[in-house]
């Protein structure tokens, strides 16, 4: 070997090789560095997790909230719709001191003046009687409306009647053509029939009332 590989040799570059304590040092620096992160994330991952099953609760509580608010607009509109279907169908039953004045609108809501469509009409309203078969404190007063009109007419009587905020029961009706007493042939009085459109009307009503109960009887029951 002659000088310069000799210098070559002695200055050739040498490899390093870390030793058995380096590399325990930075085996313990990582494991001490993730021992670090790991408990420093530990609370924040805690806090997502309670952070999400608390949007989940809040979620399903706005859920049921929603549902429950559809509910209840549900349940008004049931009951507004069985309110107005009850005051279509019920009626009031007046009470012994109110019943003449009731009677009398009554009476005045069905009273028609003559014209076009109304040739005659009268109201007559009877003594009071029995509202029941069975014994009770419920009497009624019977009216009578006969009249000569349009059948449209008569219909629209007895429409007033069944819509009175009062109860009042239809007891009869009865609709036929007009009689003519003049003598007049069959083919005059088909002419004037047909013209006028009348017909002769007899309604019978109840408008019922409650008369004033007896005393209370001992015990504080009263009798019927």
């Amino acid at each position: 070997m002659n000088a310069s590989s000799s210098l070559k040799a002695r200055f050739a570059p040498m490899r390093a090789r870390p030793s058995g304590a380096s590399l325990a040092f930075l085996s313990a620096s990582c494991a001490a560095l993730g021992a670090v992160v790991f408990l420093h994330a530990l609370p924040i991952l805690r806090l997502a997790d309670e952070r999400a099953a608390e949007s989940a609760r809040l979620f399903a509580r706005a859920s049921q909230l929603d549902a429950l608010s559809a509910e209840r607009e549900q349940l008004r509109a049931d009951v507004a719709t069985a309110r107005a279907e009850a005051t279509r169908v019920l009626r009031e039953i007046p009470d012994e001191s109110e019943q003449g004045a009731r009677t009398g609108a009554l009476m005045r809501a069905l009273a028609v003046a003559a014209g076009r469509e109304v040739g005659s009409q009268t109201i007559v309203a009877g003594d009071p009687v029995p509202a029941l078969l069975s014994e009770s404190p419920f009497r009624a007063v019977p009216l009578t409306v006969e009249m000569q009109a349009s059948f449209a007419r008569v219909m629209e009587i007895l429409a007033r009647a069944e819509s009175d905020g009062r109860l009042v029961r239809p007891i009869r009706i009865e609709i036929a053509r007009p009689v003519d007493r003049s003598g007049r042939s069959a083919d005059e009085r088909s002419a004037d029939e047909a013209a006028s459109g009348f017909v002769d009307a007899t309604i019978e009503l109840d408008a019922v009332y409650e008369t004033a109960r007896a005393s209370a009887a001992p015990g504080g029951e009263e009798s019927p």
